[in-house]
């Protein structure tokens, strides 16, 4: 193979890898988490959780669909500003270590079925 072609090979195949990387940040023990959401038949059963502002807290995500989904928060429903996005989750539970943010309303989904919305409310 060429100089060039490995050269190439290398860079995509380092792209495939970071494609399959999580953007969730850490997870932590579910029990510890401030909110929970629970999904049941591709809807979130939980639409709106509240959290204090200017303070990291973790939301667990109860998927008890046999479907993945997480939980992305946008700065609004225009989900222009995506300010976190959680790994995926099939049948189980996960908690998201999510960074402070300021006091306000946001929009939350889950990336693969926008149908599936919620409001985060940040109190300060």
């Amino acid at each position: 193979m060429k100089p060039i072609r490995l050269c190439l090979l290398a860079v995509a195949m380092a792209a495939v890898f970071a494609a399959c990387g999580s953007t969730s940040g850490s997870t932590v023990d579910p029990t510890d988490a401030d909110a929970t959401v629970t999904s049941a038949d591709m809807a979130f059963e939980t639409e709106t959780i509240t959290v204090a502002a200017d303070e990291a807290f973790t939301v667990a995500l109860v998927n008890q669909d046999s479907m993945p989904h997480n939980i992305a928060i946008y700065a609004d429903s225009s989900k222009s500003e995506k300010l976190f996005e959680g790994e995926m989750v099939t049948d189980g539970t996960i908690a998201y270590d999510i960074g402070a943010l300021e006091a306000g309303e946001y929009f939350f989904d889950c990336s693969l079925h926008p149908e599936m919305t919620g409001t985060l409310i940040v109190e300060g």
